[in-house]
């Protein structure tokens, strides 16, 4: 091997090697793993840079600060490759592990810029007649020498123990990456052996595994998809034709917990209940989420369904809400009321429906307009849910009809209907020459009825009230009719 045949492969890796971190970082999936790949990407370009540098630079001074130089690369590879299979595998690893993980590279950076003033590191170092550094090494060489080898079996491990769950294109990733960390370690002990008469080649070894490593970035999506699939907000599962589970991500995971995180172990589940149409909306953690099925296949003729689950708890509270009032609205009436009824029967606790409507309401939206219509209907939603709230929950069941389900008796539901009557009817609108008012009627469960029964007669009770005032504002219309006259 000569220094021109070294000097360029280093060129060709640095090339290869530029140019894959451009491609990575253009890459529009944010993820950790993206950002371990393209440090270790840019840590190689260091350590091949460095020693192009010193191949090519005259005098022992200026190689020996190419060695430096390539150091800050060098000293990271191992544990930034370890981090990336931590976290691509998912393996619990305490935070202070992590940063242990970095304690002897930090050292042996410090010991190699001050290489000249001690021989920790390096014992002796001179420059042999081919031009190249000849390295006598120091104690902590040999730490160093050791910690990598800790560091690249503990890498190996991690993979290998996973390889047994893994299958298809998951495991051709697994094999990239124990053999991107593999070439690299074989390429140290060759060089350590002597047969490459000194030439350094662990720059090119790491230069391989660099190469395979972005191969299946931009290949398989190594780090990139599986990342994103594991950080996706919907929950996602993959079954097979035999409605097994293949895959399943955190999210859906945290929406079913018997699923859990080892694959494995869920395998065994009986998936076929989750397709079913009972299962459509499912309630976790607080949220709704719902269900959708979709069937996949690929080249190989294997096919199977895909189980999507989005969080729809905004859009719900959205479509359970009235627009304009922001009271819940019609749709969740009868749901609720039914929901509060089996409640009421298995706690014996009181139940009151109560209905309120605004009086003349009709004459107000044609005499004052529609939009002063609206002002009065927003007043009145606020007065009910300020004062009935407490109690209940307060519904906007259609035009200027309220309704409110009470969570105690009809007395204290009537008495809390006339206290809201009070304070809406003192109310000023710029708009109108006189109060406005509602009726309201009131019903207590008996514990036999259905929800319509019940409801019908709070509102029968609403309307007769109504029916009263029409006709005693009738008789001052007539009275005042006949004092003109």
């Amino acid at each position: 091997m000569t220094t021109a045949l070294m000097s360029g492969i280093l060129i060709v890796g640095l090339t290869i090697t530029s140019a894959s971190v451009i491609l990575i970082l253009l890459d529009s999936h944010e993820t950790t793993l993206r950002e371990f790949a393209v440090l270790g990407l840019f840590c190689s370009t260091l350590m091949m840079l460095s020693y192009y540098v010193e191949l090519n630079t005259p005098g022992i001074a200026a190689k020996i600060d190419s060695v430096k130089f390539g150091y800050i690369g060098r000293v990271f590879v191992n544990p930034v490759l370890l981090m990336l299979a931590v976290r691509y595998y998912e393996v619990k690893m305490a935070k202070i592990w992590q940063l242990l993980l970095y304690v002897i590279p930090f050292l042996t950076l410090l010991l190699v810029f001050r290489c000249e003033d001690h021989e920790l590191y390096y014992k002796q170092i001179t420059m042999m007649p081919n031009g190249l550094l000849h390295i006598v090494p120091g104690v902590f060489y040999y730490v160093y020498m050791g910690y990598n080898t800790v560091v690249a079996m503990s890498f190996l491990g991690v993979c290998l123990y996973q390889r047994a769950g893994l299958r298809g294109r998951a495991k051709t990733n697994n094999t990239i990456l124990l053999l991107s960390c593999l070439i690299p370690f074989f390429s140290l002990m060759v060089y350590l052996s002597g047969w490459t008469q000194a030439y350094d080649v662990t720059s090119i070894g790491v230069m391989i595994g660099a190469m395979l490593i972005t191969f299946s970035v931009l290949r398989y999506g190594l780090l990139n998809k599986e990342e994103m699939l594991q950080n996706m907000a919907t929950g996602l599962i993959f079954l097979d034709s035999d409605l097994r589970l293949i895959y399943a991500n955190r999210k859906a995971a945290q929406i079913i917990p018997a699923i859990g995180t080892k694959l494995l172990r869920a395998q065994e589940m009986d998936m076929e209940l989750l397709c079913q149409e009972e299962y459509a909306t499912i309630q976790s953690g607080g949220k709704t989420y719902q269900r959708k099925i979709t069937e996949w296949t690929n080249s190989e003729g294997q096919h199977g369904k895909i189980l999507t689950f989005d969080d729809i708890t905004e859009i719900r509270a959205r479509l359970n809400r009235d627009a304009m009032t922001g009271l819940l609205n019609h749709a969740t009436f009868y749901p609720m009321l039914e929901d509060s009824m089996a409640d009421s029967n298995q706690t014996h606790k009181p139940l009151t429906v109560s209905i309120a409507d605004i009086d003349s309401f009709k004459k107000v939206n044609d005499t004052y307009g529609h939009a002063n219509g609206d002002i009065i209907l927003i007043a009145l939603a606020k007065i009910l849910e300020e004062q009935c709230g407490i109690y209940g929950e307060v519904f906007r069941y259609g035009g200027e009809e309220f309704a409110v389900i009470f969570h105690c008796d009809s007395k204290l539901a009537e008495k809390t209907m006339k206290k809201a009557l009070k304070a809406f009817s003192a109310m000023n609108f710029d708009f109108m020459p006189k109060a406005v008012t509602f009726s309201y009627g009131s019903a207590q469960f008996d514990g036999t009825e259905n929800s319509v029964s019940l409801f019908d007669r709070a509102d029968q009770i609403m309307y007769t009230r109504k029916k009263t005032l029409h006709a005693r504002e009738q008789q001052a219309l007539e009275a005042e009719a006949a004092t003109g006259e």
